[in-house]
């Protein structure tokens, strides 16, 4: 069956209390009756005066002013109000302070909760956490385990291990949705200072690659949590989390249906993104495709940034500065004269041309002072009055384009064969590579260096991606401290002899056979 859209369930009045003229106390009462909700579900005039004060309401508030606001959260059905039949009352006055109690009701409770999250995702710091990933894993490692056990006592913890789980899972897609809105901002930022503006860029790629290495390792293992749980038969597992949850009875249908339905929407949700069912790509691969194509993209801002800083002029930077000079011009006048000489649209002067009577006048004089003489429309068409025919066409680029989109993929052709070249199939010593031509040389040195600056793992090795995300390195000490040599054409070089493992990531290393044991360097890129 399929599910309801959410937008076609939601009360026109449910947030109309942030909307109106005294939205501030509206919030804050709604506030107040949340945060008292726990001890003292229902409150009367006083009772909701002090709750209001603890919630940091500090104007000054009269009684009439906070019945009408609480009689409109009434008339909005955010708040029921009933009477107190178990108070006594010494007084009238009494009885009209004390008679009423408002609680809120369950639209109510949802309405305040919804504007509380909104404010707290608001002032939220964007960020991405591995250990969410790992947290789950724990989570689905604890629940398999309980599954396994016979029913009883331990229903609540089932209860609480699968919670856990919805929470990470939660915070993991949250946490991704805001900071997919933050790259994007980042990536079309271009207000700010170029330094700043490079750090901030070069951070987030450093940032980027941190998290995706953090990424890679965990998601066998929560397939492998999903699949265990699921073995243990899914359906007896949430029939147990149900047990353990201890649903309070209310009036009407039974919870329990639309309980277990939620769970199991959201541990399609979980499946979707680490395990499908259908076979076909788990989101958080894709998650890992966007944050590799986020870094080639902000490098390739970066590198524009760089391009137009090293330019000796920019017509974007010209304009805004003319634009600001024409912001800046006292009057009209010096408008029109700033126009002139930016542009030389200056009125032109014939001076070879007689005038209406035909008597020449002084060159002196200037155009605004004789009288307009008729131009020819060649004269004015082609700055002559010779007639020069008809104008050259201008040439068809295809030609030129096809020859250079020709040679660009000729030379990407060359360098991933070159890459696929260098494609170890497993861990090697530096050693193994042997003698190198100049370009396999430099592109094995760029793919080291890459390695060598990359921050040590738990297990001592280094591992890092290329700039494109299409090589993936990974080098660990030489266990016996042996020295390596590699001859080129140029030079020796000496170092120590590293165990390197070079794989290609897309569908070209395994054309070339990156995953069968064996070492690529030998054919056709050693000399």
């Amino acid at each position: 069956m399929a599910q309801p859209r959410p937008w076609r369930s939601i009360d026109p009045d449910l947030f109309r209390f942030t909307t109106t003229e005294l939205n501030a106390l509206h919030v804050a009462i709604m506030a107040a009756f949340e945060e008292s909700a726990v001890l003292a579900p229902a409150l009367n005039l006083d009772q909701v005066r002090g709750a209001l004060a603890r919630a940091g309401w500090d104007e000054p508030t009269d009684d009439d002013a906070l019945q009408r606001a609480l009689a409109a959260l009434t008339g909005w059905r955010l708040l029921e109000a009933t009477q107190d039949h178990g108070a006594r009352f010494a007084t009238p006055e009494e009885f009209e302070r004390r008679n009423l109690l408002w609680a809120l009701t369950p639209k109510g409770e949802a309405a305040v909760v919804g504007v509380l999250r909104a404010v707290d995702a608001l002032r939220h710091a964007v960020g991405l956490q591995t250990a969410v990933l790992d947290a789950i894993g724990d989570g689905l490692a604890a629940l398999a385990e309980l599954a396994e056990q016979p029913r009883g006592p331990d229903d609540a913890k089932v209860h609480l291990q699968l919670a856990q789980i919805e929470h990470g899972h939660e915070s993991l897609v949250v946490s991704v949705r805001q900071f997919n809105g933050h790259l994007q901002r980042l990536l079309r930022e271009d207000g700010v200072d170029d330094d700043v503006f490079a750090d901030v860029k070069r951070r987030t790629v450093a940032y980027l690659e941190e998290y995706v290495h953090g990424v890679e390792r965990p998601q066998r293992r929560l397939a492998t949590g999903i699949a265990r749980v699921q073995a243990a038969g899914l359906a007896t597992v949430f029939d147990r989390a149900l047990a353990g949850a201890n649903l309070a009875p209310v009036a009407g249908d039974d919870p329990g249906p639309a309980w277990l339905a939620e769970r199991q929407r959201r541990w399609r949700a979980l499946q979707a993104w680490f395990a499908p069912e259908d076979g076909s790509v788990p989101r958080i691969a894709g998650l890992l495709e966007t944050a590799r194509t986020a870094i080639i993209e902000l490098l390739r801002v970066l590198e524009r940034r760089w391009d137009s800083r090293r330019r000796s002029a920019s017509i974007g930077h010209d304009f805004r500065r003319l634009a600001a000079w024409f912001a800046a011009a006292p009057g009209e006048e010096e408008a029109h004269r700033l126009f002139a000489s930016a542009f030389g649209l200056w009125p032109a002067r014939h001076a070879h041309l007689p005038s209406i009577d035909g008597r020449e006048r002084a060159l002196s004089l200037t155009w605004a002072d004789v009288e307009p003489v008729e131009v020819a429309p060649a004269l004015r068409t082609t700055g002559t009055l010779t007639n020069r025919g008809r104008s050259r066409p201008v040439g068809d680029p295809a030609l030129l384009r096809a020859a250079r989109q020709r040679a660009q993929s000729a030379q990407l052709a060359s360098h991933h064969q070159l890459r696929a070249a260098l494609a170890t199939g497993g861990t090697v010593a530096l050693s193994r590579f042997g003698h190198l031509d100049p370009l396999a040389f430099a592109e094995l040195l760029e793919l080291l260096a890459a390695g060598l600056q990359a921050p040590l793992d738990a297990d001592g090795a280094r591992r890092t991606l290329s700039a494109d995300g299409r090589v993936e390195v990974v080098l660990r000490p030489p266990a016996d401290g042996a020295v390596a040599v590699l001859a080129t054409d140029h030079g020796v070089l000496r170092g120590p002899d590293l165990l390197v493992s070079i794989t290609l990531t897309d569908e070209l290393g395994h054309a070339n056979g990156a995953d069968d044991g064996t070492l690529h360097v030998a054919e056709g890129v050693g000399a």
